[in-house]
């Protein structure tokens, strides 16, 4: 019997042995070859690689007033492998019901642990977030793996205060998750020059996205672990590398003057409900815009339009075209002057507004007859216009257009720039030459009006526009760095720009068409424009027009141009004209920007001659009453 007892337990040992055996190999072949995958599968329960957002950087005007920054927000997020851990279900219904969690254990199923936690979340963040508890409920049961977002652009108090909630109700499986939202102070202004980013806050338009890249920084993170509530564990923190945060973009901009940009464009709105309108106004002498603005516009926190109206998200005064009418006079006149076959003295004979020698009609809108050639610019005649540029051949006249920087972007930081349409010499018809003297038959944007008008301000010289100051490098030294010099070219002899100038003196004169954006102290350079406006598809259509005024002043030293563009200006028996509608904006904009900006008057002798009368007026009772 002893012996086989023994023989028994002989081969229960050998039995014993074998399969400890093959459990070894076992454990062998899974240390070997799935250990490191299994040792990830269980790291990822509870170490965790922590993205540290980077700030985008900042966007200023030339003052240093802030016009966009990141705001730190936050985002609720439910990580579903964890909320359907029985423990922390057991511990989340305990504090419920008021007993231990393992009375919770004992008292249900474990579905039925699962189910009614979920439904104790619901109950929970219905209540917080002020959503339908069904909603909430239906969320939490579709998705089985991966996370849920629950709400995002939650600000730091409400981030407090479902933070407590949490930790009160015992809510395992639920975490804020720190991010960053745009925000714009002032978002009705400037708003198709800044631009806007999408929800990962990358730059979609504007300056947000032609910086995007230097205003992005570099994300940071961390390894951290956290236990079954989703709570960091301190004493475990693994490697970290920390954000680097993105640069900050000045303007040129001035929201001083931007402001008057942005109240004179509503008040166009206003008065003659037009299609559109852009405002432009630069620095002369460094070509920085100084502020720029279009209507319809948006609003930049919640990318709506205004009054009702579609958001117009594109920048018009660099995307949109439009025919320039007598605006374009510069060019045709700055070339003649320039190859001196012309000169502002000479008379013209405008034949009482009907000229048809060449084979073509030309017309004017009064009979005028001899006018020196810049009393023919004053008043814009046409047939004055065309009979001064004549002598231009059609292709020196061509090479002038596109000197001027018609056809070609001006480069300008901001996106989807238009380099407009400027029809080559062997496709033109028998009348281009005269429509495009009158600044027909030519497609330009906004900006590439107003630089071309800043080459009569700069004495010929073409200088590329810039809404760019700089971009800070450095946050602790606070040093700019500034982008590549942009050096300016000759498009015309000074002596012809200075003639040019002249004419454009004339028109801000009692006879002529700019008058009405004369400004009193000040020398006023400018000219007026009126188009018939062209709708694609139609043609001309009659009583629509596009009304446009240029100026620049002090005269002969520029500190300030402006370009106003109305689109389609509808006023009842009253005339549409540049010189009636948008010279007065110009004024309006020019009476309070040279208060801001500090520009002296050069015609103090105006000023003091209205004082004078003023004075008189008063001592004679003829004041107010």
């Amino acid at each position: 019997m002893d012996r086989e007892l023994k023989t028994r337990l002989v081969a229960g040992c050998f039995v014993l042995v074998f399969v400890l055996s093959l459990l070894s190999v076992r454990l062998f072949h899974i240390e070997v070859f799935n250990g490191e995958k299994l040792s990830a599968e269980a790291r990822s329960h509870y170490e965790y690689k922590e993205v540290m957002p980077a700030r985008r950087g900042r966007i200023f005007d030339r003052t240093g007033e802030l016009l966009a920054r990141s705001q730190t927000v936050f985002s609720l997020v439910v990580d579903c492998h964890h909320l359907r851990d029985q423990m922390l279900a057991c511990i989340g219904l305990a504090a419920r019901e008021k007993v231990s969690p393992q009375a919770i254990k004992k008292r249900y199923l474990p579905e039925e642990v699962l189910s009614n936690y979920r439904e104790y979340v619901a109950e929970c963040l219905s209540e917080t977030l002020k959503q339908p508890k069904h909603e909430i409920a239906r969320l939490l049961k579709e998705k089985t793996v991966g996370e849920i977002v629950l709400a995002k652009d939650i600000e730091d108090d409400f981030a407090k205060q479902i933070s407590e909630m949490l930790e009160s109700k015992d809510l395992g499986g639920l975490y804020l998750r720190r991010g960053e939202r745009r925000y714009y102070p002032s978002p009705l202004s400037l708003t198709q020059v800044v631009g806007y980013v999408d929800e990962d806050g990358k730059g979609l338009s504007g300056i947000e996205k032609v910086f995007d890249a230097e205003m992005q920084g570099r994300d940071g993170y961390r390894y951290c672990e956290r236990d079954r509530r989703r709570l960091e564990i301190h004493a475990y923190r693994g490697l970290q590398v920390d954000p680097v945060s993105g640069k900050d973009v000045y303007l040129s901009i001035d929201m001083g003057v931007q402001s008057i940009v942005e109240r004179e464009l509503d008040a166009v709105l206003d008065k003659f409900r037009p299609e559109k309108v852009t405002i432009i106004f630069i620095d002369p002498s460094t070509s920085e815009v100084i502020a720029m603005a279009s209507r319809p516009h948006f609003d930049l926190n919640t990318r709506k339009g205004i009054r009702g109206a579609e958001p117009v998200r594109r920048n018009p005064a660099v995307s949109d075209l439009y025919q320039p009418g007598s605006t374009f006079k510069i060019v045709g006149y700055g070339g003649a002057f320039d190859r001196g076959v012309a000169t502002p003295s000479m008379e013209v004979d405008c034949h009482m507004g009907s000229y048809n020698l060449d084979g073509f009609p030309l017309k004017d809108h009064h009979e005028y007859g001899m006018l020196t050639a810049r009393m023919a610019f004053a008043k814009s005649s046409n047939i004055g216009a065309y009979l001064v540029t004549r002598p231009l051949n059609r292709d020196l006249f061509h090479h002038y257009v596109q000197q001027f920087g018609f056809g070609t972007r001006t480069g300008i930081e901001l996106n989807a720039e238009n380099s407009g349409r400027v029809i080559p010499v062997d496709q033109w018809s028998k009348t281009s030459f005269s429509s495009q003297v009158m600044g027909y038959e030519v497609a330009v944007t906004p900006m590439q009006m107003a630089v071309a008008c800043n080459v009569i301000a700069s004495d010929g010289i073409y200088r590329a526009p810039t809404i760019v100051k700089g971009v800070k490098e450095d946050e602790k030294t606070g040093k700019l760095l500034e982008g590549p010099e942009r050096p300016g070219r000759r498009v015309l002899g000074e002596k012809a720009a200075q003639q040019v100038l002249l004419c454009m003196l004339d028109a801000m004169g009692e006879h002529g068409t700019g008058s009405k954006g004369d400004l009193k102290g000040y020398s006023v350079a400018g000219k007026t424009g009126t188009a018939r406006k062209h709708v694609e598809g139609v043609g001309y259509v009659d009583g629509r027009y596009i009304a446009s005024f240029m100026g620049f002043l002090p005269a002969e030293n520029p500190r300030l141009l402006g370009l106003v563009v109305i689109d389609d200006p509808k006023a009842d028996g009253a005339e549409v004209y540049g010189g009636a509608v948008a010279a007065p904006v110009f004024k309006a904009i020019a009476e309070d920007a040279v208060k801001i900006l500090g520009i002296e008057p050069d015609l103090k002798e105006e000023l003091d001659a209205a004082a004078g009368n003023t004075l008189a007026a008063t001592e004679n009772g003829e004041g107010d009453e």
